[in-house]
C-alpha cells in the first residue's frame, strides 16, 4: 500500500483530495474553477476532472498538466498534480499565467487499476486522424505472435503459463523488439480482446480531451503541457520524451533543459501527444507550444525485464477477459501488474517526487515560465 503522503490507494480517494485541492488553487487563481464531466455513465461515476484557471490580465503561458491516460498509470500522475499544486504554485505568476490540470483522463482504468479504457482501448493509440486508414491493421510483432497476445482461454496453471510465455517471447522477438514492446508499442487496430488494441474510432476518454485540448489554447501565446505516465524507461529514473513535432534534436533538448534523461519518441499511430501537438500546430501555427511526456521507470531494461514487461501484459489481459482457475494466480497476475506500473516500493513513490521536483523544475526553467513578484514568494521554483 502507499506510504507517501503524495500516492492514494484508490481511484475515489485521488480525486477526492484532487478536487480537495481547489481551495489550495484558489488562493493564487481566485477563478478558479473545477470542471468535471462523466465518462460512460452517470451512475458508474467515472468522472474526468478538471482545474481550470486563467490568467488575470496578459493570457501569456498556459500550463497543461495530464495525468491518468493509461488509468492505473493515474496514480504516480495523482501525485504530481498534488506536489505541483503545493509546490509550485505559489512561485508562479497567475496574473500571466493559466492553468488546467487533467485528473483520470481515463476514470474506468485508474478505478479498476487496468492501464486501458473499458472498451480495452489504449488511449496512447486511439488518437487516429483518418481512421479508414488504419482500422483493421497490426503492426508486424502482433502478427507474429498473434496467438500469443490473443486470449482463447483462463489462465489454468500461472507458473506453467509464465515459463511457456517466456521462451516463446524469447525465441520471437530480438531484443530491440522486446525493449519496443516495454516502451513504444505499436498499437493494433484489429484484435478487440488483444493488448494494444487502438480501437476503430475515436473513445469517449479520447473524445472529450481532444475536444477541449485546442480550444485550451486560442487565447494563450504559449502552451506547455506535461503529461504523467510510469512504466516505461530505465528503472527508478524520469525520462522526459518529446514528439517528432517539436524540431529540436535530443542533444539540443538536453542542453536546453539542462536534463540528460531525454529522448525522443518514434512516431506512432495514434499517439495522443503527437496528435494534439500537430493539430495546435496547424490550427496556430503562430503560437509556441511543448509538449513532454514524464514517464516514471519501475524496472529494468535486461532482455528479461524486457520480456517480463509483455508478458505481465499478456497475463493481465487474458486474466480480464478469460479468468483464472486458481484464485492465487489473480493474485500473482495483479501483483506482477501493480510492480510494472504502480510499485508499492516506499523507495521508488519517494524517487518519484524527487524525480519529479527535477523535471518540473526543468520544463519550468527552460520554458520561462513567470515567477510571481509579490512579498512572501519565493522568487525561485522548489530546490531539488
Amino acid at each position: 500500500m502507499p506510504r507517501n503522503r503524495f500516492f492514494s490507494k484508490t481511484y475515489e480517494e485521488s480525486r477526492a483530495g484532487f478536487r480537495n485541492q481547489l481551495k489550495e488553487v484558489k488562493k493564487y487563481w481566485p477563478n478558479v474553477r473545477l470542471e468535471t464531466y462523466h465518462i460512460g455513465s452517470e451512475e458508474e461515476d467515472n468522472t474526468t476532472d478538471i482545474l481550470t484557471a486563467d490568467a488575470s490580465e496578459e493570457k501569456k503561458d498556459l500550463l497543461i498538466i495530464t495525468a491518468g491516460e493509461h488509468g492505473i498509470e493515474g496514480f504516480t500522475g495523482s501525485a504530481l498534480l498534488q506536489l505541483f499544486i503545493e509546490e509550485y504554485l505559489p512561485s508562479i505568476n497567475p496574473e500571466t499565467t493559466g492553468l488546467r490540470l487533467v485528473h483520470a483522463v481515463n476514470p474506468w482504468g485508474m478505478r479498476h487499476f487496468r492501464r486501458v479504457t473499458e472498451n480495452n482501448i489504449d488511449l496512447n493509440r486511439n488518437y487516429i486522424k483518418d481512421w479508414e486508414k488504419i482500422t483493421g491493421t497490426v503492426n508486424e510483432e502482433f502478427v507474429r505472435k498473434k496467438n500469443v497476445f490473443i486470449p482463447s482461454g483462463p489462465i489454468e496453471d500461472l507458473h506453467k503459463q509464465k515459463e511457456k510465455l517466456y521462451f516463446r517471447l524469447k525465441e520471437a522477438f530480438t531484443t530491440e523488439e522486446l525493449a519496443s514492446l516495454k516502451d513504444t508499442p505499436s498499437g493494433q487496430y484489429k484484435f478487440k480482446t488483444g493488448v494494444f488494441y487502438g480501437g476503430n474510432e475515436y473513445d469517449e476518454p479520447a473524445r472529450e480531451l481532444k475536444n477541449r485540448y485546442v480550444n485550451w489554447g486560442k487565447n494563450y501565446d504559449h502552451l506547455v503541457h506535461m503529461d504523467i505516465h510510469s512504466g516505461g524507461g530505465p528503472k527508478d529514473d524520469l525520462s522526459l520524451i518529446f514528439t517528432k513535432a517539436d524540431g529540436r534534436s535530443e542533444h539540443t533538448l538536453r542542453e536546453e533543459l539542462s536534463y540528460d534523461q531525454v529522448m525522443k519518441s518514434p512516431e506512432m499511430y495514434g499517439d495522443s501527444n503527437l496528435f494534439l501537438q500537430k493539430a495546435v500546430q496547424e490550427k496556430y501555427p503562430e503560437k509556441k507550444i511543448f509538449v513532454c511526456l514524464f514517464e516514471f521507470g519501475t524496472i529494468g531494461e535486461t532482455r528479461d525485464d524486457f520480456i517480463f514487461c509483455t508478458k505481465t501484459m499478456i497475463n493481465e489481459n487474458q486474466l480480464y477477459f478469460k479468468g483464472a482457475t486458481k484464485k492465487g494466480d489473480i493474485e500473482d497476475v495483479q501483483r506482477d501488474f501493480t510492480k510494472l506500473f504502480y510499485p508499492e516500493r516506499e523507495e521508488w513513490q519517494e524517487l518519484v517526487i524527487e524525480k519529479g521536483r527535477k523535471g518540473l523544475n526543468a520544463v519550468l526553467a527552460s520554458e520561462r515560465i513567470q515567477l510571481r513578484e509579490v512579498p512572501g514568494a519565493s522568487g525561485t521554483f522548489p530546490s531539488t
